[in-house]
């Protein structure tokens, strides 16, 4: 599969493939490598734009990044790419991104795939003690690397390189603070999905791992499937990621919604 690498306003995209726009959006602390077990298969069918965040992978750095800004950012991202609109694929904060530009933007948005999103935990607080103390720069670098231990419940080579890639990330101190200031942001009440899912009008997939021990399907996943209601909800016994953790499965339920002729040739 052949790739190339650009910059586009600071950020490193991954672009592959042939078809309309599939974007990917990562979790804090990973990179568009988190989508390497899936990307093969989507480039069969879609363009792939592969994001690095702000201050993750080959990404320039943000002052102060938080899950509001990535929100705000994405809607420029796109405009950049031209040819829309795109399927947007978002996990954890990638998900609230892409669900935050879907409801502000449904013009730049075809389809929409959420994968255990953040923006949906209640708060109360504890929720906002565990962001402020996992927000820690100096407890930041033992969750980026005990987290993934954590959260990613299934076992394969991509799962182990993606611990692997996290405990590189926890010795560079950029990447720490980054990821410390986005768990930080995770507490700002404007970090909330609901917010305007009323308006949502695009066809929207919901995936969930029911085993997730950070954003959890009996509490987090309830409050999304309620907030959105006209959403698609497919669950799998694994943890926060997925498509990393079960790619087959993830991909057969992503080519059971996703439908290429909703999108414009990019």
């Amino acid at each position: 599969m052949q790739s190339t690498q650009h910059m586009v306003k600071g950020l490193a995209v991954k672009i592959c493939g042939q078809g309309p726009g599939l974007v990917l959006l990562h979790a804090n602390g990973g990179d568009h490598r988190d989508f390497e077990a899936i990307v093969s298969d989507l480039a069969r069918t879609w363009t792939v734009y592969a994001i690095d965040w702000p201050g993750h992978g080959g990404s320039d750095l943000a002052d102060y990044p938080t899950a509001i800004r990535f929100a705000e950012l994405l809607p420029e991202m796109l405009e950049e790419f031209g040819s829309g609109p795109f399927a947007l694929m978002g996990n954890s904060v990638g998900g609230f991104a892409a669900l935050r530009t879907a409801i502000a933007r449904p013009d730049l948005v075809s389809q929409l795939v959420l994968v255990d999103p953040g923006g949906f935990t209640p708060r109360s607080p504890l929720s906002i003690a565990v962001c402020r103390v996992i927000g820690n720069e100096r407890i930041a670098p033992m969750a980026m690397r005990q987290l993934p231990r954590l959260y990613l419940r299934q076992s394969n080579s991509y799962v182990r390189a993606a611990r692997a890639r996290a405990v590189a990330a926890s010795r560079e101190p950029s990447r720490v603070s980054t990821f410390a200031s986005m768990w930080r942001s995770f507490a700002d009440p404007e970090h909330d999905g609901r917010a305007g899912s009323e308006s949502l009008a695009v066809p929207t997939l919901l995936i969930w791992g029911t085993r997730d021990p950070v954003l959890p399907w009996l509490i987090d996943g309830r409050r999304a499937t309620k907030a959105l209601p006209g959403a698609t909800v497919v669950t799998l016994p694994c943890g926060h990621q997925p498509y990393l953790e079960m790619p087959n499965e993830f991909i057969a339920a992503i080519d059971a919604f996703l439908d290429p002729m909703l999108g414009s040739a990019s």
